[in-house]
C-alpha cells in the first residue's frame, strides 16, 4: 500500500518533468489557432490566477475531511518529523488527500529555502491520524536540501540567473507561477516562479556538503564552502528547469522566443553551471494536477538539454 501512496505523491512533480518526456513533439499549435484551443473552466485556469485550488489526488476526498478536521495533529506530525529526520524546521502550507492519508505541502523556514511534502497515513475507520507513521518520498527531502545548498553557496550566480529570467518576462510578455501555488502544490526543492533546481544524491560535489549540513545545521556559509568540492562537479547532476507561461490568455507558445531564450542561456556565463531545460507554455494550467504542459508547448530539453 506504500508504494501505492509513493506512485500518488509522486504525480506531484509531473507538471515539472513531463515536458522532458515531450521534447520537441509538442507546439507545433500555431498562434493563429490559438483561439481554437478549448480549456474547460472546470478543469483549467489561468497561471496568473492559479494558486493550487482543485489540485487533486486519487481516492483522497474522505482522508482530506479528515485531515481538515484534526488539521493540528497533522501539522504537528508533520514538523516533528522533519525536525527529527532532517534537522529543519518548516511551515505548512497545504494538505491535500490520497488514498491512504495526507499529503502535507511545506516550506522550510531556515537558511536554506525549499518546498517539499510528507505524507501523514490516516486510519479512516477511526479517524485518527497516524502521528507516528510520518514518511516522505526516498530522496525527495535529501535532494531539496542539496538543492537549496547550491543556492546558498552560490548566491551571486543565483541573483544572475533571477536576473536574467526576469529580463525574459519583461522582453517577451511571459509570466511564472504565483508564489501561492509554489507554497500549495509544488512540493520539489527549490523553486522561484520562473524555475526550480535538483540536485541527485550521485552528486559528489555537494554531497560533502550536505553531510555537513546534516551533522551541523548552524554551520556558517564559509565552513560549508570549504566542505564543496567543485572538481567532483558534474552539470548532468545538478538541473535547472525554466518553465514559463505566455502573459496573455489567447497567446500561443512562440518557437522564436523559446529559440532567443535558448541562445541567451547558452551564452550567459554569469548564471549558475549545471543543465538546463527551458520550457514555453501557453497561459493555463490544469487545476488538478497543476501541470503547464500541454500539446501546444514548447521545450528544449531531453535529450536536448543545454549544458553550462
Amino acid at each position: 500500500m506504500k508504494n501505492y501512496i509513493k506512485l500518488i505523491a509522486c504525480s506531484i512533480c509531473v507538471s515539472f518533468i513531463l515536458g522532458g518526456c515531450l521534447g520537441d513533439e509538442v507546439g507545433k499549435e500555431s498562434a493563429e489557432h490559438q483561439d481554437e484551443l478549448e480549456y474547460p473552466e472546470d478543469q483549467y485556469e489561468s497561471v496568473l490566477t492559479y494558486k493550487g485550488e482543485g489540485y487533486d489526488l486519487p481516492g483522497g476526498e474522505k482522508k482530506e475531511k479528515i485531515a481538515n478536521e484534526h488539521k493540528e495533529e497533522v501539522v504537528k506530525a508533520t514538523k516533528e518529523y522533519l525536525k527529527k529526520e532532517y534537522r529543519t524546521d518548516v511551515e505548512v502550507h497545504n494538505m491535500v488527500g490520497n488514498q491512504d492519508g495526507v499529503t502535507v505541502f511545506y516550506e522550510s523556514t531556515g537558511p536554506l529555502h525549499f518546498y517539499a511534502t510528507a505524507i501523514v497515513p490516516i486510519d479512516s475507520k477511526n479517524k485518527k491520524v497516524m502521528e507516528d507513521k510520518v514518511w516522505t518520498l526516498e530522496g525527495e527531502v535529501e535532494d531539496a536540501i542539496r538543492a537549496a545548498l547550491y543556492v546558498y553557496l552560490f548566491e551571486d550566480e543565483f541573483k544572475a540567473l533571477d536576473k536574467q529570467v526576469e529580463g525574459f518576462s519583461s522582453e517577451f510578455n511571459l509570466v511564472g507561477r504565483t508564489i501561492e501555488s509554489l507554497q500549495n502544490v509544488g512540493g520539489i526543492g527549490y523553486m522561484k516562479p520562473f524555475y526550480f533546481t535538483q540536485s541527485m544524491d550521485l552528486d559528489g560535489a555537494i554531497n560533502p556538503v550536505y553531510e555537513l549540513y546534516m551533522k551541523n545545521p548552524d554551520a556558517s556559509r564559509d565552513q560549508l564552502k570549504r566542505a564543496y568540492k567543485p572538481d567532483l562537479f558534474n552539470p548532468k547532476y545538478f538541473r535547472v528547469s525554466i518553465q514559463f507561461f505566455m502573459e496573455y490568455p489567447k497567446a500561443a507558445p512562440d518557437p522564436k522566443v523559446l529559440k532567443e531564450m535558448v541562445n541567451t542561456i547558452e551564452s550567459n556565463s554569469e548564471i549558475p553551471k549545471g543543465t538546463y531545460s527551458v520550457y514555453l507554455h501557453d497561459n493555463f494550467v490544469d487545476k488538478k494536477s497543476s501541470e503547464g504542459v500541454k500539446k501546444n508547448s514548447l521545450s528544449q530539453s531531453a535529450p536536448d538539454y543545454i549544458i553550462k
